[in-house]
């Protein structure tokens, strides 16, 4: 089995036109190029948590033929929850968007828009987590978003896998297609590097562990309680997570578990090191992993006047 694992392509018809045609070419050579079997999406399907955007993404999974619980797995990030600032003047008002926004809603037009992909889930109440079978590997699906705290998560991008959650995610993990599956792998939006990881990691220019893992681990773009987290992944037999949220591709491990962040396919922090995402391949006895990198040229689209000097670029 051939997984195409992509995440936080960000899709916005006013503010980020481009990212469309770039999530569609992503999508057509892992499909066509890399003949995988399924695809992985780790979140932020959207910018904004604009529901037409979310109906855009949907209608370009249909056409691509994707749009069915066996072909394409998806979970939330929290973009597609609380949105984000696009533009300068729009920073200052954004953690008051947040404390107001809906959460519970919000996911409900997340998991409605896209309800195929849930069809054949196991589920012990809600609907996170979640189990899906597919031939010998089985996902664990997570919803990493944290709810709006004015101290924890004041601008909706912190994350965190509470101990409801996580005592949850211990018993639905006993089940049969968890235990027999050949690889066990973990579907969550927020990242579980640390600091010190960036520095053997191969990553664009600029994102150095000075630069962007400082910002990483201060007030936003956290995932709280990394250490019980990664217990119970190492408890449950997890032999992978797959994850997005920092805009940049690249492999790293933590507690024996490998993780990839697939972030870097549509909307990566430095363009200079070209546009990838990760294919692995599952066999019988061993495994496989491949970061592929897209040609320059099928990645970039004709940029509209909307991508002024005033909007503003998030790395998350």
């Amino acid at each position: 089995m051939r997984i195409a694992h992509i995440s936080d392509p960000h899709i916005n018809l006013k503010y980020h036109p481009q990212h469309l045609p770039r999530l569609r070419r992503v999508l057509e050579d892992a499909l066509q190029r890399q003949a995988a079997d399924h695809i992985v999406l780790t979140g932020d399907l959207t910018s904004n948590a604009d529901a037409r955007d979310l109906r855009t993404t949907r209608r370009l999974f249909e056409t691509l033929g994707i749009m069915s619980a066996s072909k394409l797995t998806i979970v939330p990030g929290n973009h597609d929850i609380y949105g984000g600032p696009h533009l300068a003047e729009e920073l200052l008002g954004f953690p008051d968007r947040c404390k107001t926004t809906d959460y519970d809603e919000k996911l409900s037009i997340f998991q409605d828009t896209f309800s195929e992909l849930f069809s054949d889930t196991i589920i012990s109440g809600g609907s996170y987590p979640f189990l899906k079978r597919i031939r010998n590997v089985c996902f664990l699906g997570l919803n990493s978003n944290a709810r709006h705290s004015l101290l924890n998560n004041p601008v909706g991008s912190n994350g965190e896998v509470g101990k409801p959650d996580r005592k949850e995610i211990t018993e639905l993990t006993k089940h049969h297609a968890w235990q027999t599956a050949s690889q066990r792998i973990v579907l969550m939006h927020h990242h579980l590097f640390r600091r010190k990881d960036l520095d053997h990691l191969r990553l664009p220019d600029g994102v150095t562990s000075v630069g962007i893992a400082a910002l990483l681990e201060q007030r936003t773009l956290k995932l709280h309680g990394k250490r019980h987290i990664l217990k119970t992944f190492g408890e449950i037999g997890a032999d992978m997570v797959l994850h997005g949220h920092v805009h940049f591709t690249a492999e790293y491990e933590r507690h024996g578990i490998v993780c990839l962040n697939g972030a870097g396919a549509v909307h990566p922090i430095s363009r200079s090191d070209g546009f990838n995402y990760f294919v692995i391949d599952v066999k019988p006895y061993q495994r496989e992993i491949s970061m592929v990198e897209l040609p320059k040229k099928i990645s970039e689209a004709t940029v509209s006047s909307s991508d002024g000097n005033n909007l503003v670029t998030a790395a998350a």
